[in-house]
């Protein structure tokens, strides 16, 4: 239990900043991945420096592919998420995207997690695996209304399906950045640095036909890049730190306290509208994150 509570305060403190740097995103008001290019540009000397610091005393570990790996779902994410703002209120994209990525991270584990031994399943009564069912549906549900959006709306719903497509990125790096933690035991300093690092070279190789613009992107958008370049790695490296005292099916419900903190900074910083539909759906993902905490 004290494991799940230092887990549980630890994605808490990163799901605020989370939600932080996302409002600064949404303010940028462009769908440009090459303000994506911005601010991993500007993080880069800091990470080039650990990943070299790294390289000379410890060594990055056998494991170092993995980060390439990451590299590639990360800055998925991270374009997806660019383009979903600009079309999208936040409070909107955010709600969705938060609740449904526990969700799919659950389902895509679940066949991985093999057949519980009867040691297992005496020590796991079965009222908790009802209460883990029942958390997560009550998520599942709640995104609907939290949104803003209604059942019968939802098929024509464009901010539902941008929020799911966040989710997926969002499930996505979540397994592996778990797997890589958990079971191929990279350091999670080395690793958030050699991704980062390989981040600025994808998206430099993705933006090479548009090169020349890339001098003027940095000069104009350097001050609203510089906190998201400084939040993002961050509350992710709290996140990795939880990775190591809980599930990554635990850690995925208890960021969903991420819904709590966007939805305030959407009302507060972004004067965005607030129901009580959407009052209705924040809570019920909340205590879908305290019961599957719990």
């Amino acid at each position: 239990m004290m494991v799940f509570g230092s887990s549980l305060a630890l994605v808490a403190v990163g799901s605020a900043l989370h939600a932080l740097w996302n409002v600064l995103v949404k303010r940028s008001g462009t769908s440009d991945v090459t303000f994506v290019w911005v601010y991993s540009a500007i993080a880069a000397p800091l990470w080039l420096g650990v990943l070299g610091a790294a390289a000379l005393t410890t060594g990055l570990g056998p494991a170092w592919w993995a980060a390439l790996v990451s590299t590639a779902l990360h800055t998925a994410y991270a374009a997806v998420l660019q383009r979903a703002y600009s079309a999208v209120e936040m409070s909107v994209v955010y709600p969705v995207s938060r609740g449904l990525a526990p969700v799919l991270v659950t389902l895509a584990a679940a066949p991985w997690a093999g057949t519980p031994s009867a040691m297992q399943v005496a020590a796991l009564p079965a009222v908790m695996v009802g209460v883990q069912a029942l958390a997560l549906m009550a998520v599942l549900i709640g995104v609907v209304p939290a949104s803003g959006i209604t059942w019968r709306s939802l098929g024509q719903a464009r901010g539902f399906w941008a929020g799911s497509a966040v989710a997926s990125c969002t499930a996505a790096y979540t397994l592996w950045d778990a797997f890589a933690v958990a079971h191929l035991h990279v350091s999670v300093i080395p690793y958030m640095a050699l991704s980062s690092v390989a981040q600025l070279a994808l998206l430099t190789a993705v933006l090479v036909r548009r090169r020349r613009e890339l001098p003027a992107a940095l000069t104009a958008g350097w001050a609203r890049a510089v906190p998201i370049a400084v939040l993002v790695p961050t509350s992710y490296a709290l996140v990795l730190l939880a990775m190591r005292l809980g599930p990554p099916s635990v850690v995925a419900t208890s960021r969903c306290l991420n819904v709590v903190f966007g939805v305030i900074a959407g009302v507060w910083l972004l004067r965005e509208p607030f129901t009580r539909r959407s009052a209705l759906g924040v809570a019920m993902i909340v205590v879908g994150v305290l019961l599957g905490a719990g």
